[in-house]
């Protein structure tokens, strides 16, 4: 194929290229093994059709050459055998790039156009399309105009949804304060189950958003396991374990029903039951209203329904994404953030100095008056962020390196490498929030910062709930450090870095009463 003009975004002197230096697709250096492989496995047809791209990575398991573990650790082995950019030949056709680099990020990005394709969580494409037999994947699966038409919808909705909910947050936070005085034991210090509060907390923030109503999450006597929230609360956990174990290594839940494929099943189906009630709900609701004279008078979901071209089945797939990727994303940011904090007490109080500065009650206005808060928010995402693997199907040719890369090319983007690399953050592994408050910064790093720590994605796939995720981890924060001084005494916390990342150890945070 030809080759394409060399991108002027982001070159530094040593990138600059011209047309005769770019190095053909078969250059791009990797293990020569998986190429033997893939010639190997071409000779099996039936394996090769059931194969898809986005589950390649998943499905190697060759020894101690590819430990594949479903984080980005993994990709480090890569990069420092073969360089910046590593080429995967999958065992079942198609290939992989690897990518770390924020500038051969910045390229993919911004040739993905309009309708970018996004290639992961087979196993819950396969439940809906094959299980549940729906016309699409989902938001988070789907592209194409099908995807951009409830891109679109949901733009606007979510974008006031900040305001428009901040009260109703605000009291789920106070709710969640008063769990934190409850369950904390005699040295106050929380219980091995904390994580699950975070998440109760989580998924009560996005039924009130998108449902306009509360579930019942935080409910102080606890959840019976057969209320509504209770049976959430169990199918998110067994859907979100389910997933990651479908997900991790060979994938021969797509030839044989396992155990963690009949998991996610029976843990789907639980939440679609309990949502689809109250979906038929917001319809009765919209039937019985007469006359809606503002979009703010209606939920999400409602929003959703009104839209002709967007079906039922539709609006629960938002739902459920939104349940099992949006809520875990936030626990998840939630944690570490709390994390960092304890274990940088300078950082702890200088925060705690800003919000006191405030006035008494919190506001939207406070809150975005709040630069440190928002840099300590940014830093703990950088180091931790909740989904540190990016992956896109590149949208047009390119060059990235000087090797050409074909359009259709499966690329894997190891944002949480790219977050550490010392060329763009100093001390990149200590958290420093005052690095987000300087000026000392030159045009071309400010600029690559951007493709350096992406938290909420990139481009038109990125995450549409940003700011209401940013208010509320903001506005608990708030809560938190006003009544208490936090601390840590088990040594690190790691990220799981994978998939729908999680804190690998139990959260015995200390919450000490301030005086």
């Amino acid at each position: 194929p030809e080759m394409p003009a060399i991108s002027k975004s982001l070159e530094t002197p040593s990138s600059v290229q011209t047309e005769k230096s770019v190095c053909p697709f078969d250059n791009v250096p990797g293990p020569q093994s998986l190429k033997v492989i893939s010639q190997l496995w071409s000779y099996v047809p039936a394996l090769s059709t059931e194969f898809t791209a986005g589950t390649l990575f998943q499905a190697m398991n060759l020894g101690n050459l590819l430990s594949w573990g479903g984080n980005a650790k993994f990709f480090q082995k890569f990069f420092n055998v073969y360089g910046p950019v590593v080429r995967l030949h999958g065992p079942f056709g198609g290939d992989v790039l690897l990518l770390s680099r924020p500038e051969h990020a910045s390229i993919v990005f911004q040739s993905e156009g309009a309708q970018p394709v996004r290639a992961c969580l087979d196993s819950v494409e396969k439940y809906r399309l094959q299980h549940r037999r729906l016309r699409q994947a989902g938001p988070f699966l789907m592209s194409g105009p099908e995807w951009e038409k409830i891109h679109e919808t949901l733009e606007k909705p979510l974008f006031n949804s900040p305001m428009q909910h901040f009260k109703t947050i605000d009291l789920i936070c106070d709710q969640f304060v008063e769990r934190v005085f409850s369950v904390r034991n005699l040295q106050d210090e929380m219980p091995k189950t904390f994580k699950n509060d975070i998440l109760k907390w989580c998924l009560e923030c996005v039924c009130s958003v998108t449902l306009k109503r509360k579930l019942g999450f935080m409910d102080p006597t606890g959840l019976s396991p057969n209320s509504d929230p209770g049976q959430i609360l169990e199918g998110v956990i067994g859907a979100t374990e389910a997933i990651r174990k479908c997900e991790y290594g060979f994938h021969i839940w797509k030839f044989v029903e396992t155990p963690a494929w009949r998991s996610l099943v029976k843990n789907c189906d639980l939440i679609d039951s309990i949502l689809g009630k109250y979906v038929e709900r917001a319809q009765s609701t919209l039937r019985e209203k007469k006359d809606i004279k503002s979009m703010e008078d209606i939920s999400i979901i409602e929003s959703l329904l009104l839209k002709d071209d967007i079906l039922v089945e539709d609006v629960m797939t938002v739902m459920l994404d939104m349940l099992l990727i949006g809520a875990n994303a936030t626990a998840h940011s939630i944690s570490f953030l709390l994390y960092h904090l304890s274990k940088a007490p300078r950082c702890q109080k200088k925060l705690y100095d800003e919000i006191m500065k405030q006035s008494k009650e919190i506001t939207m206005n406070s809150l975005q008056n709040q630069p440190y808060l928002q840099a300590c928010i940014k830093e703990s995402m950088r180091l931790n962020p909740p989904i540190p693997i990016l992956n896109r199907v590149l949208a047009k040719d390119a060059v990235i390196h000087k090797y050409f890369i074909p359009k259709g090319t499966y690329v894997l983007i190891a944002v949480h490498l790219a977050s550490l690399r010392e060329e763009y953050f100093e001390d990149a592994k200590t958290f420093r929030p005052e690095r987000w408050l300087s000026q000392e910064i030159s045009p071309l790093a400010q600029e690559l910062q951007v493709f350096a720590s992406m938290p909420f994605g990139h481009g038109p796939k990125s995450c549409q709930a940003k700011e209401l995720a940013q208010m509320e981890i903001g506005l608990l924060i708030n809560k938190l450090l006003k009544k208490f001084y936090i601390e840590y005494n088990y040594g690190e916390l790691e990220s799981s870095n994978s998939l729908l990342a999680t804190p690998t150890k139990p959260l015995n945070f200390r919450f000490v009463d301030r005086v």
